[in-house]
């Protein structure tokens, strides 16, 4: 399912309305999502980002750029993904308010950093938004 090699792209998984990838970048981890993430598609979402946090990466990346429904249930799955990696940081690309209205309006994005890009996500100060 995900790849222990950094640098080295896992498998791409599909089902229905939803795409994963996973890419090791050095120490940091980016997980690159196309699709919708709702009540049917956050069990397989929860199961690529619980394997990947599992791996222990530095800096966790979650590209919501593809996505085009961001569900309660695929911010459940963030928010208990931040919990488990504390400081070393969950950092989320959002480049439409299809996803990232849903973390203001939660008031998640106090928790978890939202940025334009991955390369902004990465380069960003571990355990902060900036």
């Amino acid at each position: 399912m995900t790849s222990s090699s950094p640098d080295v792209p896992a498998p791409r998984q599909e089902s229905g309305d939803l795409q994963v990838t996973v890419r090791w970048r050095g120490d940091a981890v980016v997980i690159a999502v196309a699709g919708e993430i709702d009540l049917v598609t956050a069990p397989e979402f929860d199961e690529v980002v619980a394997g990947v946090v599992d791996q222990g990466p530095a800096v966790l990346v979650v590209d919501l750029g593809g996505v085009s429904f961001l569900s309660s249930a695929g911010l459940q799955v963030l928010a208990g993904a931040h919990r488990r990696l504390g400081e070393r940081g969950l950092r989320a690309v959002t480049t439409s308010t299809a996803t990232s209205r849903p973390f203001t309006s939660t008031g998640l994005d106090t928790w978890i950093g939202l940025f334009p890009s991955v390369d902004e996500a990465l380069a960003a100060t571990p355990g902060t938004g900036e």
